[in-house]
């Protein structure tokens, strides 16, 4: 927030205020000693808002000036109108999590349960056979990879037919920790979403998000180690969903989408610290990274 300047008279101050008010700024009036100071709340505002208060102190008599106090209060009508409606998409959201209610979020279940009969798949005599049917790239593909070839080409599997391989890594989590984290997180973006903006929606930005992730950690895999090593999870989608729900909480709050800024601060954290344990510990931080611009972008987009 920063302050524009001061005028003498209360009235005036509340006049200009409503005239920014009415070009889309929030603005604040408070006394200042014996004027009254005009605040601007964000900061891409702060120069409009300046030229705007240099020609109000030359003419604060101007026809356009008039009118500020009709614009403003159809603005804050707006305005209240869309917090209203934010507050009833908040409450009714809170709702859906008294108990487990597959119907309100059938997509974002499924996925949970396919994760966890994956994981106890792995665990079982046929893992092996569930691990490499899902990676990326297959086992056998990996021990004939050539250094050197060419990327198109090391794609074998994919290329052959098995194009479900694009997205299916998401569902392949390695350890205890790393699938409650996952579907912690896939439950809570995921949920919001799908109750907020459909099904439909969510499933798009899962595919995209898997495919987009997956194969950017690929191309990492190949280009700074020489060698497509067996990666999965649903870090990539759960970034994806995280970048999405963050976007449309900034920019589009009256979508329901509320997202606490200790969840955004405790996401880019983890995403941080897994890039400094790079070579430490397996961790398909492409594949984070990916899955976040993808989110970001798509959140961005009005739709």
């Amino acid at each position: 927030m920063r302050q524009l300047g001061t005028i003498p008279q209360e009235r005036d101050a509340r006049l200009f205020a409503d005239h920014l008010e009415g070009l889309g700024m929030t603005t604040r009036v408070e006394p200042e000693g014996d004027a009254w100071a005009v605040w601007v709340y964000h900061e891409d505002h702060v120069p409009k808002a300046r030229e705007e208060f240099a020609a109000f102190q030359k003419d604060p008599t101007a026809p356009r000036f008039k009118e500020a106090p009709r614009a403003a209060e159809r603005i804050r009508k707006e305005r209240k109108e869309l917090d209203r409606q934010y507050r009833k998409n908040v409450k009714n959201f809170k709702g859906r999590w008294d108990g487990i209610n597959y119907r309100g979020r059938p997509l974002t279940m499924t996925l949970v349960a396919i994760c966890i009969l994956v994981f106890i798949g792995e665990s079982s005599p046929w893992g092996g056979y569930v691990i490499d049917r899902l990676l990326l790239t297959s086992v056998t593909s990996i021990v004939r990879h050539e250094p050197g070839m060419h990327q198109a080409h090391q794609l074998r599997d994919v290329a052959s037919g098995q194009v479900w391989r694009l997205v299916t890594p998401i569902f392949l989590h390695f350890g205890i920790f790393h699938i409650v984290f996952n579907m912690w997180a896939l439950i809570s973006f995921g949920s919001i979403i799908e109750y907020c903006r459909g099904t439909r929606n969510l499933l798009i930005l899962v595919l995209i998000s898997a495919v987009s992730s997956n194969m950017l950690q690929y191309m990492f895999m190949v280009n700074f180690y020489d060698f497509p090593r067996p990666f999965g999870g649903m870090s990539g989608v759960v970034y994806a969903l995280f970048g999405y729900v963050w976007m449309k909480s900034l920019y589009e709050p009256e979508q329901g989408m509320v997202l606490h800024r200790r969840s955004v601060q405790y996401m880019i954290f983890w995403l941080v610290l897994c890039m400094a344990m790079q070579g430490l510990v397996p961790v398909a931080n492409a594949a984070h990274v990916g899955g976040l611009i993808v989110g970001i972008l798509y959140g961005l987009a009005r739709f």
